[in-house]
């Protein structure tokens, strides 16, 4: 009995000293904080979206080639058989009377197989057409993709600034909360002494209640952007992610609205999508050309039949011919018919072509809100780093009047508040300097 209790007691000690330096290095290697960049790389290859637009990429270079094969002859194979059965002859000039039942000739059986090809040698250019413009539809896809993951790192950049924000806020409420309850403390003592009205400690409760709400508000909001956050990823929507502090963003933009402009028509997915978009137009407009050209293919075959009915009578033999030849078409009414369609490409072409210009105005836009919303953060990140000091200050005065009799509680409370909405207007200055910065980046293109 106490040799076994001896064993279980050293299996317990091995496995502690095994477990225990393991348990130590991980403790003294906590996980590295996920920095802006590192979340960019898992949304560019975990994102839903991107990931859909990339598959959407890859069909259309499949379909570029399947175009490409319809340069290739087309070869076929047939076979049939069948079964002649219940030959009725009549007499002659007799209508249907006197039927008779017969063979027939020279068997009822009938076979046939065969191998053709078929090669089209001039379409009229419709099959260039349509791997031009499968090519085409490659390279519009292609850009979106670059639009797609584009707009999923700025909504990432949003996310992260947005989780990084409510965490600040989470912080400067829970210290409110606690400033608030050694405020309500030392009313509390003074109510007990006769000092102050029932009416000022029911206020300071008041305060705190409310204070502690929004704190539970704040840490809902955390939790649903940081699942918002999680989403865009690709990574499961409970993680709790640690976050490295976000580059501070430059002071100064150092080049003009105009150079952003010049960026933006360079480097924008945009502008390139509905470049591509209106070369479709032209490229439909070319199709609608096809129709007027002549069409001409080479055909040849080769096929054993049974019974040989070339020859009269039939024989009963396999017999088996090829042939070779060519196949030239031209419709004759396209020129008239097809002219509608010609109107309507060319219409196309002329909507596309203002719908590109529609999108550099929207650039143009974008570039300016951006740039001018930005340089705001910067004046309000000024104020608001102005307006704590100033609040703090009054909240000092404010607090030690109030506690010498000489204020009122709705003027300390009022100076609470204020400090903690500088503190809250200096933390979205920084989120709004880092969202319009990254806004600025993704218009321009260099996102």
């Amino acid at each position: 009995m106490n040799g076994s209790r001896w064993l279980r007691l050293g299996v317990v000690a091995f496995l502690l000293s095994v477990t225990y330096p393991l348990a130590a290095q991980t403790a003294s290697h906590p996980a590295e904080p996920l920095t802006l960049e590192q979340a960019w790389a898992l949304a560019t290859a975990h994102n839903k979206e991107v990931l859909m637009q990339r598959r959407q990429v890859a069909l259309s270079a499949e379909l570029v080639k399947d175009r490409q094969n319809e340069h290739l002859p087309h070869v076929t194979t047939s076979g049939s058989y069948a079964y002649l059965g219940g030959l009725i002859a009549y007499e002659p000039y007799a209508g249907l009377h006197n039927p008779e039942q017969k063979a027939v000739p020279p068997s009822p059986h009938a076979y046939h197989v065969g191998l053709e090809a078929d090669w089209e040698v001039y379409t009229g250019g419709r099959i260039n057409n349509q791997i031009a413009t499968q090519t085409v539809n490659e390279g519009l896809e292609t850009e979106r993709l670059a639009l797609t993951a584009s707009d999923v790192r700025l909504r990432v950049a949003t996310a992260y600034l947005d989780v990084q924000r409510n965490r600040e806020y989470q912080a400067l409420t829970a210290n409110n909360v606690k400033e608030s309850e050694r405020r309500l403390t030392q009313i509390r003592s003074l109510f007990k002494n006769g000092v102050v009205l029932r009416s000022d400690l029911l206020r300071a409760e008041l305060q705190l209640s409310r204070q502690q709400l929004l704190l539970t508000e704040i840490g809902n909001t955390l939790t649903l952007t940081n699942q918002r956050l999680n989403l865009l990823l690709g990574t499961s929507e409970d993680q709790v992610n640690q976050l490295a502090p976000v580059n501070p963003t430059p002071a100064v933009l150092d080049t003009t609205y105009a150079d952003y402009l010049g960026q933006a028509q360079a480097n924008a997915p945009e502008l390139r999508v509905a470049g591509l978009q209106t070369r479709l137009s032209e490229l439909r407009l070319q199709a609608t050309q096809v129709s007027k050209r002549p069409q001409v293919g080479l055909f040849t075959g080769y096929a054993y039949t049974y019974p040989n009915r070339l020859v009269f009578p039939n024989v009963s033999q396999i017999y088996g011919v090829g042939e070779v030849g060519v196949r030239v078409s031209y419709n004759i009414t396209a020129r008239w018919l097809d002219r509608h369609a010609e109107k309507a490409a060319e219409i196309g072409i002329e909507r596309q072509r203002i719908g590109q210009e529609r999108v550099l105005d929207d650039k143009r836009q974008e570039v300016k809100t951006a740039y001018v919303r930005y340089q705001e953060t910067q004046e309000r990140l000024r104020i608001a780093e102005q307006s704590i000091g100033q609040a703090a200050e009054n909240y000092r005065i404010v607090s030690h009047t109030y506690f010498n009799q000489l204020a009122l509680l709705t003027d300390l409370l009022d100076a609470d508040n204020q400090l903690l909405q500088a503190r809250f207007d200096l933390v979205t200055a920084q989120t709004l300097a880092g969202t319009y910065y990254y806004q600025l980046q993704k218009a321009i293109g260099h996102l």
